[in-house]
C-alpha cells in the first residue's frame, strides 16, 4: 500500500458517512496517524447536516488488531502515558455524544484497543468468523474498558483477567455484539443497518440515543471511565520487571514477536 494513501478512507452513501480503516498491511493496527485520520473522518461526519448516521468498517483481514506494538510508537514516560490515555477518552466520548447512530461492522479480529473502538459505537455487527478480546492483560497491560458496563460483572471478569479470544457468538450472548452475520458479511450488513436507521428523523434519533446513554451516565458511566485514566498511564509507565513480564520482553528482543505471543499464551491454553 502506497504512504501517500490514506489510513482512513470516508465515503457517503445517501445519508450514511462510511469511515473504513484503511492499514490493512497491519492488521488496521492503531498507531497517531489512524487516530489522527480517524478523529477527522468522525468529526466531518458529525458536523454535516447531510449526514444520519454512519458506519465504521475495515479493510484486509482483520477489523483492527488493537494498538501498534512497533518499538518507538508508545510514549516511554508516564506524563506522555497519561496524555495519551486521555485523548483516547475524549475520543471515545465524542463518539458517545455524537448526534449520530454509529454502526461498527467488524470482522476477522477486534484486539485490545480496537476492541473497544468497536464497542464505542452504538451497535456493533460482527461476521460469524470474527475473534473479540484483549489479550494484552497477558502482558501487564490494561484497557480501561467499557465491558464492564455491557457484559455483566463475572463475565466482564472472565473476559478481562483470561484474556481470551472469544467468538463473534460468544460475544452476542454476553452482550459485547448486537448482531452476527455470515463470514464477510459485515462490513455490508453494517451499512445496510446504517442506512435503514438514517431514515429515522434525525431530532428523534438523537433523542433516543441521549435517552439511553443518560441512563448509563446517570450510574456513573463518564466519572468511572475518567477514573481509569490514570492507573492506565501508571500501569503503561512501569518497566517489564515491574509488571513481572521480562521473559516475555527477552523472548521479544531475541527472537521476534510471533516467539513472544507464543510464550506468553501457553499457560492459557487448555
Amino acid at each position: 500500500m502506497s504512504s501517500s494513501q490514506p489510513l482512513v478512507l470516508y465515503r457517503t452513501e445517501e445519508r450514511v458517512a462510511i469511515i473504513t480503516l484503511n492499514r490493512p498491511d497491519r492488521m488496521n493496527a492503531l498507531n497517531r496517524e489512524v487516530w489522527d485520520e480517524l478523529e477527522h473522518a468522525f468529526h466531518r461526519a458529525h458536523v454535516s447536516d447531510d449526514i444520519s448516521t454512519i458506519a465504521l468498517v475495515a479493510e484486509g483481514r482483520a477489523f483492527c488488531a488493537g494498538a501498534d506494538l512497533s518499538p518507538g510508537v508508545d510514549p516511554n514516560r508516564l506524563l506522555p502515558w497519561k496524555e495519551q490515555f486521555q485523548r483516547r477518552f475524549d475520543h471515545q466520548f465524542r463518539m458517545w455524544s455524537s448526534p449520530k447512530v454509529i454502526v461498527a461492522g467488524v470482522h476477522g479480529f477486534a484486539l485490545g484497543r480496537g476492541l473497544e473502538l468497536a464497542l464505542w459505537c452504538d451497535i456493533v455487527v460482527a461476521s460469524e468468523e470474527t475473534k473479540l478480546g484483549q489479550p494484552e492483560v497477558r502482558e501487564g497491560w490494561l484497557v480501561h474498558s467499557v465491558v464492564p458496563w455491557l457484559a455483566n460483572c463475572q463475565q466482564a471478569k472472565l473476559f478481562m483477567l483470561s484474556g481470551d479470544l472469544i467468538t463473534a457468538r460468544e460475544a452476542e450472548k454476553i452482550g459485547l455484539v448486537t448482531r452476527v452475520v455470515p463470514t464477510g458479511a459485515a462490513a455490508a450488513e453494517a451499512i445496510k443497518l446504517a442506512r435503514r436507521l438514517s431514515h429515522v428523523p434525525a431530532v428523534t434519533a438523537r433523542a433516543v440515543k441521549e435517552a439511553i446513554n443518560g441512563v448509563y451516565e446517570q450510574q456513573g458511566f463518564r466519572s468511572e471511565q475518567a477514573s481509569g485514566i490514570a492507573p492506565a498511564a501508571l500501569i503503561a509507565g512501569m518497566t517489564a520487571g515491574e509488571k513481572g513480564v521480562e521473559e516475555i520482553e527477552r523472548i521479544r528482543k531475541e527472537q521476534g514477536f510471533k516467539a513472544s505471543i507464543k510464550f506468553r499464551d501457553a499457560p492459557f491454553e487448555g
